[in-house]
C-alpha cells in the first residue's frame, strides 16, 4: 500500500456525492485518498479511507456502471477534476448525449477523437466497417497529464434549441473546451448524439453522465454552472453626432449636432462625417434577470464613456478598455454612451460587450476592421529547430535572459536557465510559439505550446543542508547538444567546483532524465527539484508531487519537502527523472 506523507489538498469545487447520481450499482464509492503508479499498466487506482472523492473501481464481482445526475441541465459550464488509471477509459456525457472522451492518452504525439478531451464520434451501424464512426473531433493538441495525476476538463456547452412544436431548430455546440488549462476545442457544432448516448435523443435539458463500464476513474469534483441568465437587450437607440475633436466631454448644452436619428442596433450607425466627431447614444436596456452585469467598451484610436442607470453620475472620456459594473434589477434601465473620434484616421465604430455570471458573453457593437488579424503565429518546428535560445517569461512576470528550450522527438520538452542551472519548466503537446520573439520588432520571448508544468523561478539550484540558497558565484562554461532532446550543461564556481548537468528527454516521451555531477565538493548539499508541498510515495523510488501534478523518480535518495519546494540531497552525483 502506498505511503502518504501528507494529506491531499482538495480544490474548492462543488462536490456531488453519490446520492446526486442514479444507477450506482456498486462499482462506485466515496474515498478519502486515491493514487496510481503511472508505470504499472494495471488499469487500477489505489485508495484508502472514506471521503468525498468518487472512485469507480470495477471488478469481476462489481462490474463498472455509468452514473447519471438526477438533475438535468441545458446551457452550462461543466468543470470536472478527475484522475485516470493507467490505460483506463471513461467519458463525460453532456445531457447524456454528447461524449467528451476521458482516456489515458499520456505521451501520445498524435491524438484522435477517441483520445482524452476528444469529442467522440457519432455512429452508424448501417455503414461499412471502418466508416461507421463519423463527425468526431480530436483535441487540437494532447494536453493530457500522466495517469495518477489530477486533470481538469472545462466545457462550455450550449444545448440544442427546439421550436414550440418540439422540432430541433439549432444544433448543440461546444463553445469552448479546455484540458488542464489548454484550449482543445472552440465553437464545435454537434450535429447529433455521439455513440453510446442515452435513449430518447436530443433534449433541451438533460443529465450529466459519467461512463463507468470501461475502466477505473476518480472524480475529485464536478461543478455544473447553468447558463440561464439572458443577455440584456438594447432597444431602439437614439443618436446625435457632433463635429469636432474632443478628448474631454464638453458642456452638453454647448454642443450642436450635425445629425441625429434612431437605429435598431449600434452596427447600423454611420456618423455621416469623414472628419473628427463626438457621438452620443442613449436609450433603454431591457434586463430579463436581476443580477450583476459588466459592460465593456473600447474605441479604436479614440475615447469613450459609458453610463448605466444613474444619469447624475460624473462621466469622462477615457481611452483603452472602459468598464461599467452594475447591479441591475429586472426591467428597463437607461444608458448613455459617448464615442469620440479625435483624429481623422480613426476607424468607424466601437466595441461594446456585456458579461454576467451564468450568461453567454454578448457583443452589441464591433468596430470596422475588428476581424483583421495582423499576422499568423510563428511556430517553431522541432524537427528543424529542436533547440532555441530566447528570453523566457515566468508566470510571476519574471524574465529569464539566458533561457534555452529543448524538444525531443517523443514530445517531452523543457526550458533551462543557464544562469541558475535550473530546469524552468517541462511540457508536451507542441514546442514553441515564437511570435512574440520574431513578429515585427519582437521582444525576444518564446512561449511553450501545450500543458506546462512550472518547476523553477530561476532561483539557485544548489542549497545548503537546511534548504537555504548557497552564496557561491557560478559562471557558465557552455553546453553540448547530445541529440533527440539531450543537452549537457557545464558550470564552474569561483571556489573551484564544477557542475556537469545532463538532461535528456525520455524515449517514450513520458518525461525527462537528469544526471548531475558535482566535482570538487565534499559538503552535503541539496538541490531544489520542483515546487510542491504535498509529496506522496506511490511505489519504490516513485513519488507523486500532487500539487505540482508531476512524478519524481529517484533511487537511493529520499526527497524532502522544503520551505519552497521539493529537495534532493547531493554531494557528488545525483540522477532522477521527472514524469509529467
Amino acid at each position: 500500500m502506498a505511503l502518504f506523507f501528507s494529506a491531499i489538498s482538495v480544490q474548492a469545487q462543488t462536490k456531488l456525492p453519490l446520492a446526486s447520481f442514479e444507477n450506482n450499482k456498486g462499482s462506485w464509492s466515496e474515498v478519502a485518498k486515491v493514487w496510481a503508479d503511472p508505470l504499472q499498466p494495471g488499469h487500477e487506482l489505489q485508495s484508502e479511507g472514506k471521503g468525498s472523492i468518487l472512485l469507480n473501481a470495477p471488478t469481476k464481482k462489481k462490474p463498472g456502471t455509468d452514473i447519471i445526475t438526477t438533475e438535468k441541465f441545458g446551457d452550462a459550464e461543466v468543470t470536472l477534476v478527475y484522475m485516470m488509471a493507467p490505460g483506463s477509459n471513461s467519458g463525460l456525457y453532456l445531457q447524456g448525449q454528447y461524449e467528451i472522451q476521458l482516456l489515458d492518452s499520456w505521451a501520445k504525439t498524435e491524438v484522435k477523437a477517441g483520445d482524452n478531451g476528444g469529442i467522440y464520434e457519432r455512429w452508424d451501424e448501417s455503414k461499412p466497417d471502418g466508416q461507421k464512426g463519423y463527425q468526431g473531433y480530436a483535441p487540437r493538441i494532447n494536453a493530457s497529464k500522466a495517469p495518477g495525476v489530477w486533470q481538469t476538463l472545462n466545457v462550455k456547452f450550449k444545448a440544442p434549441r427546439f421550436s414550440a412544436s418540439g422540432e430541433k431548430i439549432e444544433n448543440a455546440r461546444v463553445m469552448s473546451a479546455t484540458l488542464n488549462g489548454v484550449t482543445i476545442h472552440e465553437d464545435v457544432e454537434l450535429f447529433g448524439p455521439t455513440r453510446g448516448a442515452l435513449d430518447g435523443g436530443e433534449v433541451a435539458a438533460g443529465p450529466i453522465r459519467i461512463q463507468g463500464d470501461h475502466g477505473a476513474i476518480a472524480i475529485q469534483s464536478l461543478e455544473v454552472k447553468p447558463y440561464d441568465t439572458p443577455a440584456p437587450v438594447f432597444g431602439e437607440i437614439s443618436y446625435q453626432v457632433f463635429p469636432g475633436s474632443y478628448r474631454e466631454l464638453p458642456v452638453e448644452s454647448t454642443l450642436v449636432p450635425s445629425s441625429s436619428g434612431k437605429i435598431a442596433n449600434f452596427d447600423e450607425f454611420v456618423a455621416g462625417l469623414t472628419s473628427v466627431s463626438l457621438s452620443k447614444f442613449e436609450g433603454k436596456i431591457s434586463v430579463k434577470k436581476a443580477g450583476n452585469y459588466t459592460f465593456r467598451m473600447s474605441v479604436p484610436n479614440g475615447m469613450g464613456a459609458i453610463q448605466i442607470g444613474n444619469a447624475t453620475e460624473a462621466v469622462q472620456l477615457r481611452d483603452g478598455m472602459i468598464t461599467a459594473e452594475k447591479t441591475l434589477a429586472a426591467g428597463e434601465t437607461s444608458y448613455v454612451i459617448w464615442v469620440s473620434k479625435p483624429a481623422d484616421w480613426t476607424a468607424q465604430g466601437f466595441q461594446l460587450a456585456a458579461s454576467s455570471d451564468g450568461m453567454w458573453d454578448e457583443t452589441y457593437s464591433t468596430p470596422a476592421g475588428a476581424g483583421f488579424r495582423a499576422s499568423d503565429p510563428i511556430l517553431v518546428d522541432p524537427t528543424q529547430t529542436p533547440i532555441l535560445r530566447s528570453f523566457i517569461e515566468l508566470p510571476d512576470g519574471k524574465k529569464i535572459s539566458h533561457g534555452i528550450s529543448v524538444a525531443s522527438n517523443a514530445g517531452a520538452n523543457f526550458s533551462y536557465d543557464i544562469n541558475s542551472s535550473q530546469v524552468l519548466r517541462v511540457w508536451r503537446g507542441g514546442f514553441l510559439n515564437a511570435t512574440p520573439m520574431w513578429n515585427s520588432r519582437g521582444n525576444g520571448m518564446s512561449v511553450p505550446i501545450g500543458i506546462v508544468s512550472e518547476l523553477s523561478d530561476g532561483s539557485s539550484l544548489l542549497r545548503n543542508a537546511d534548504g537555504s540558497a548557497t552564496t557561491k558565484e557560478w559562471q557558465t562554461q557552455g553546453y553540448q547538444v547530445l541529440g533527440n532532446g539531450g543537452v549537457r550543461f557545464s558550470t564552474k564556481s569561483k571556489d573551484g567546483l564544477e557542475l556537469k548537468d545532463q538532461i535528456q528527454g525520455k524515449a517514450d516521451g513520458k518525461g525527462i532524465d537528469r544526471s548531475l555531477e558535482l566535482s570538487g565538493n565534499s559538503t552535503p548539499l541539496m538541490i531544489r527539484v520542483a515546487p510542491g508541498k504535498v509529496l506522496n510515495e506511490v511505489s519504490d523510488n516513485l513519488y507523486w508531487i500532487e500539487d505540482a501534478g508531476i512524478f519524481l523518480q529517484v533511487a537511493g535518495q529520499k526527497p524532502q519537502v522544503g520551505a519552497d519546494g521539493i529537495l534532493l540531497p547531493i554531494t557528488t552525483t545525483l540522477s532522477y527523472s521527472i514524469l509529467f
